[in-house]
C-alpha cells in the first residue's frame, strides 16, 4: 500500500500535475540575461574576491583560422594569489551580444606578469542553422573584452572575421 503524497498548500501545483515552463528569454540566461535587460547583479558572473589585485594588459587577437586571444596579467598587490581573466564577446555583427569565451586560472607572485593565451571554441561565435545542419560565423567586426567577471571589463579589442561555415 502506498502513500499518497500530502498537499502542501502555499507550494505551488499538487504533485504530478503537469506544468508548462515557458523559456522566453531563450540562450541568454544568467549573465546573458543580466546584458541583454541591461541590468546590474549584486555579484556578476565570475566574481571572486582576493586579497590581492591583478591587471591586464596588451590584449591583441587574432582571427585567421579561429580566434586567439594574448594578454598579460600582472599581480599589482601585496600577496600571493590567483586570478581568473575572463574573455567575452559583446558585439558580432548582428549587435549588441554577451558570451564567455573563455578563461584561465593564473596563479601570480606579488608584481609577477604572465602572458596568457585563449584559443575560442567557433562555435561560441557562430549560431547553428537547422536548414544546412552546419554552423555559421557571419563576416564582420567583433568586439571582444577581457574582464575581471562579466560585469567588470579592463581592456576591450576588435577583430575581424570572415564568414564561414563548419560541422557536419
Amino acid at each position: 500500500m502506498s502513500k499518497a503524497r500530502p498537499e502542501l498548500p502555499g507550494l505551488g501545483t499538487p504533485w504530478g500535475t503537469p506544468t508548462t515552463v515557458n523559456y522566453s528569454e531563450g540562450s541568454d540566461v544568467g549573465y546573458r540575461w543580466f546584458a541583454k535587460t541591461g541590468q546590474d547583479p549584486l555579484f556578476p558572473f565570475g566574481h571572486g574576491l582576493s586579497s590581492t589585485r591583478f591587471d591586464y594588459a596588451d590584449l591583441t587577437v587574432q582571427g585567421r583560422s579561429g580566434v586567439r586571444a594574448e594578454f598579460t596579467v600582472t599581480n599589482a598587490g601585496p600577496r600571493r594569489g590567483a586570478d581568473v581573466p575572463q574573455l567575452y564577446l559583446l558585439e558580432d555583427p548582428a549587435g549588441t551580444r554577451m558570451r564567455l569565451l573563455g578563461l584561465e586560472r593564473v596563479d601570480l607572485e606579488p608584481g609577477e606578469s604572465r602572458t596568457v593565451w585563449l584559443n575560442v571554441d567557433p562555435r561560441l561565435l557562430a549560431s547553428y542553422d537547422t536548414g544546412r545542419g552546419q554552423w555559421h560565423t557571419p563576416g564582420g567586426n567583433y568586439r571582444l573584452a577581457l574582464g575581471h567577471s562579466a560585469g567588470d571589463y579592463t581592456v576591450v579589442a576588435d577583430v575581424s572575421l570572415a564568414e564561414s561555415w563548419f560541422g557536419r
